[in-house]
């Protein structure tokens, strides 16, 4: 099983693959790529962090994951009219994994 971490890294890759494959001519491909850039930035700046060393990053980091790879798959098939829907999913994920690598409410023992 791959840890959270590297499900991290990996999600960020994912992301880079897809930039790199949208049309930068295309109104929508802008917007899509300002944000996955902006998360591959926040997950940059995540990597290392202690939580995506703990179990409880396991759940969130594979959820994302899978999400990205959704999401490339669908990239890689220029099915554009599903990519939007699937890039707010994706969005919504990763942002759960900003959110819960904060590790607020949690007590260390």
């Amino acid at each position: 099983m791959l840890s959270g971490q590297e499900m991290l890294v990996d999600s960020a890759a994912i992301c880079h693959e897809i930039v790199d494959g949208l049309d930068k001519e295309e109104e929508p491909s802008q917007a899509w790529e300002a944000s996955l850039v902006e998360i591959i930035e926040k997950f940059n700046e995540l990597e290392g962090t202690f939580f995506f060393k703990t179990m409880p990053s396991i759940p969130v980091t594979r959820t994302c994951q899978r999400d990205a790879k959704a999401l490339l798959e669908l990239s890689g098939e220029a099915h554009w009219s599903a990519f939007g829907s699937a890039l707010e999913q994706f969005i919504k994920s990763a942002q759960e994994v900003i959110d819960k690598s904060g590790m607020k409410g949690t007590t260390l023992t």
